[in-house]
Order: C-alpha cells, then sequence, then structure tokens
C-alpha cells in the first residue's frame, strides 16, 4: 500500500513538473511573441513616420515652388519670407538658411543664388579674393571649366589628373562647366575642408561639436566667425537672367549703332531735350563711336547724365545684345565675402553697400552709383544685378510624431515658369541639422505618444 502511495506521488509530481515545464515554455513563447509584436509595431510606427516625412518633404518642395513663382525675381522678398516650422498636416519642415554674419546663429528661409560666385564665369582674379583662396586653387578652378590646352599658369589639365592616386584613380580634366558646387572636390588642391570648413553637416551652424571635430580649422580660417563654414556656401552654378526690364521688355542696347531704342528709352524717361543731348555726347554728329562700352557704368560716365536720371534708365539699358546674362551677383542679397570679390572693392567699399542696401531699390543698380565713387560704381557695373531667378532650398521635414525627419536639398530655376527643381541632393545621412534643443523636444513627444 506504501509503495502504490509512493508510485502515486511519483507519478503526481512528474505530472506537475512537466505541467510547470509547459508553463515556463508557454510563458516564454508568449513573452518572445509580445517583445516581436512590440519591436513591430516601434518598426511600423517608424516606418510610417517616415513616410510622413518624406510627404512632408515633398509638401515643402511644392511649398518653394510656389513662392518662387509669386515673387520672382524679388530676393529681398524671397529671402525673408518666413521658413520656420511650416506646418504640413501634424509635422512640420524648416528651410535652413547660412546667416551671414554669424556661424553659431540659426537662420531659415531661402537661399539667394545670385547672391553667390558663379563658377562658371568668375575669373580666377575674382575668385582669388575668398577666404584662404590661393593663386593656384583659383587657377585650377578656373581650369577645370576650360578648354583643353587653355591652362593658367598656376592651374592644372588632364596631365596632373591622370597621375591621381586613390580614391580616386587617375581621370581627365572636365573641360566643360560645372555642374554642381561639389564638383570642386575633384579640382586639385581643393579639399572638404576648404569648401564646407568646420561644417560637417553642412546646415551653416558651427556647433561646439564641429568645432572639436574640426580639429580647430575655425582659428585657421581667419578672424571672422563666419569664415569657419568654408566657400560653399559662396558659390554656385546656376545663376541666369533674362537681359531684359523687370517688366520684361527688352534693353535698349547702348552699343547699337542705330540708336533708336536708346532714344526711345532716353526719351520717355528723362525728356526729349535731354535724350538729343545725351546721343550727342557720345555719339557725335557726323563720328562713330571709337569702341563700344565695356558695361553700363561706363555709358554712365560718357553720357553725362546726372545720378538721379541714370537711376530712371538703368534698368532699361543694356551693353549686351544676348537674351541672357549669366554669372551676375544680386548686390541686395550678396555677402561681404562675395561683394569682396566684385573689381576693386575695398572692406569700406563692402561696408557702404551693405548698409545703404536696406533702402534700396529691389530691382534697380541705380542706387550702387549713388553709394560708391562713380569709377568704383561703373567697375563693378558688369558684374551686379538686383534680380534673382534661381533659389536653393535646404529642407528639413519631421513627421507629426518626431521620430522621424529627412533632409534634402533643392535648386529652383525660376528664368521660365512654371519653376522647375534643377537640383535635388539627399542630406539626411548627416544627421540633424536643427538645434539640439529642438531634437529633444520632438523626441519627448514621440516618447510620450509611444
Amino acid at each position: 500500500m506504501i509503495q502504490l502511495n509512493d508510485r502515486r506521488r511519483d507519478r503526481h509530481g512528474a505530472i506537475f513538473i512537466t505541467a510547470l515545464g509547459i508553463i515556463v515554455i508557454l510563458t516564454g513563447l508568449l513573452l518572445a511573441f509580445a517583445q516581436q509584436m512590440r519591436t513591430e509595431a516601434l518598426a511600423a510606427a517608424n516606418r510610417l513616420s517616415y513616410a510622413q516625412a518624406d510627404a512632408i518633404e515633398r509638401g515643402a518642395e511644392a511649398w518653394v515652388l510656389a513662392q518662387v513663382e509669386s515673387s520672382r525675381p524679388d530676393a529681398i522678398i524671397l529671402t525673408q519670407t518666413n521658413a520656420e516650422a511650416i506646418p504640413v498636416g501634424d509635422g512640420h519642415f524648416w528651410l535652413l538658411q547660412p546667416n551671414s554674419t554669424s556661424d553659431s546663429t540659426y537662420t531659415y528661409g531661402l537661399v539667394d543664388e545670385a547672391s553667390k560666385l558663379n563658377l562658371n564665369t568668375s575669373s580666377a582674379k575674382r575668385l582669388q579674393n575668398l577666404p584662404n583662396m590661393t593663386q593656384a586653387i583659383a587657377d585650377a578652378i578656373q581650369d577645370w571649366r576650360s578648354p583643353a590646352g587653355s591652362a593658367t599658369s598656376d592651374g592644372a589639365e588632364s596631365s596632373y589628373y591622370q597621375g591621381v592616386q586613390p580614391p580616386f584613380e587617375g581621370y581627365s580634366a572636365k573641360n566643360a562647366a560645372y555642374e554642381t558646387v561639389e564638383e570642386l572636390l575633384l579640382v586639385r588642391d581643393v579639399t572638404p575642408q576648404l569648401l564646407h570648413g568646420s561644417d560637417l553637416n553642412q546646415d551653416g551652424v558651427i556647433s561646439d561639436r564641429e568645432s572639436r571635430l574640426g580639429g580647430g580649422l575655425g582659428t585657421s580660417f581667419g578672424n571672422s566667425n563666419f569664415t569657419t563654414r568654408g566657400w560653399f556656401n559662396d558659390l554656385t552654378v546656376y545663376t541666369n537672367e533674362p537681359n531684359t526690364t523687370a517688366a520684361g521688355v527688352k534693353r535698349a542696347n547702348v552699343n547699337d549703332p542705330n540708336g533708336v531704342a536708346l532714344q526711345k528709352v532716353l526719351t520717355e524717361s528723362i525728356s526729349a531735350a535731354r535724350a538729343t543731348a545725351i546721343i550727342a555726347r557720345i555719339r557725335p554728329p557726323g563720328r562713330r563711336p571709337s569702341a563700344q562700352f565695356p558695361n553700363i557704368g561706363a555709358f554712365y560716365i560718357a553720357s553725362g547724365m546726372t545720378a538721379d536720371e541714370f537711376k530712371k534708365v538703368v534698368d532699361q539699358i543694356t551693353t549686351s545684345a544676348a537674351a541672357n546674362v549669366q554669372g551676375l551677383v544680386n548686390v541686395n542679397t550678396a555677402p561681404r565675402e562675395v561683394l569682396m570679390c566684385l573689381n576693386g572693392l575695398t572692406d569700406s567699399d563692402a561696408d557702404a553697400l551693405i548698409a545703404q542696401r536696406q533702402n534700396a531699390n529691389s530691382t534697380n543698380i541705380g542706387w550702387v552709383f549713388s553709394t560708391l565713387a562713380t569709377p568704383k560704381a561703373a567697375a563693378i557695373s558688369g558684374q551686379i544685378t538686383a534680380r534673382s531667378y534661381q533659389y536653393t532650398a535646404d529642407i528639413v521635414a519631421v513627421a507629426g510624431d518626431g521620430r522621424s525627419f529627412k533632409r534634402v536639398r533643392i535648386g529652383v530655376d525660376a528664368l521660365s515658369l512654371p519653376a522647375r527643381i534643377v537640383y535635388r541632393r539627399e542630406l539626411t545621412s548627416l544627421g540633424w541639422p536643427l538645434p539640439a534643443a529642438l531634437h529633444d523636444e520632438l523626441r519627448h513627444r514621440s516618447a510620450g505618444a509611444s
């Protein structure tokens, strides 16, 4: 009887242990399944969040196109249009805009490409005025785009590039126009540090972390704080504008020997008597002009017009028969570094332009002739404009739950309508570009929603 009870207890114990084991296994499976479901739910939420960020970024592109089309060619209006935390559904987007006087301040808005030097039209002499630019690098930049066989004294041709070591195997000089500013990294002696400085994530702001990681690059880029961002924000490949008035009317060519169009402009804008006097002064009766005017500043000096008279006609005249003019710098928006690359300008000249342009006519460069000495204004008159038709937008789109963001830089050309995107570069992999405090706020929002 005792043995029977012992066997029963052993059998019950075995059953209990087996049941307990099954419970443990089922519990483990349940926990694993729950963890897998939680992981899948988080992954699904992240995928949804990224899809939302992507949709917001596309919405931002449409917003940019609409803004440019509605206000072109007034770069002052467009660059000052609010572009901080613009709502799209539950999310928002920002347009990063480098601050022209500080590399530690976040600003937001469209970037005027005409505020920069055009790599395809600027001579090595002009490029050499950029901070930390050497004659050898400036010459190499010009040679890269120039026809083969036209190398400058200190430049580089295919014979140099074919001997380049990895990571770039030997290659030939392009000898054609630049298509992007980043293409400079193929040019001899141009390094990422020279192009972007300490701005590792290319957001226009040098953070403390970037200063540390940059190995002290900030001090090697001169005394001005904002030069630590390198050349990228001062260069472009896009600037192009119609050789017409702000109203789209064909300009009168002052070099046209016929002179009918010029006479009409002068008569309608000033007076018939003054028009006759000005024409007689630049083209004495019975004599052909000895030389063509290289720019409208030279015409102004020769014409004997007053500054007020010139302001009335400056947008209606030209020295070129070309339908479009490339590479002009918008004197209303250009930063100091770019202004200093214009012919013969000094620090005090740049200061005067920056101070005076606050009240300038946004579509007319006549005010420059009242701000600078006449010879200096004339010298830069063929290099400047007051209108812009190309812009870039550095878009940061964030989903409503803060889980995901997307960053894309686009280039927009509004030379003809509708405006179109001519450049797009994905920059999300460079990391979070907005203030760290905003990142923390978005992360907390996401955690609270989980």
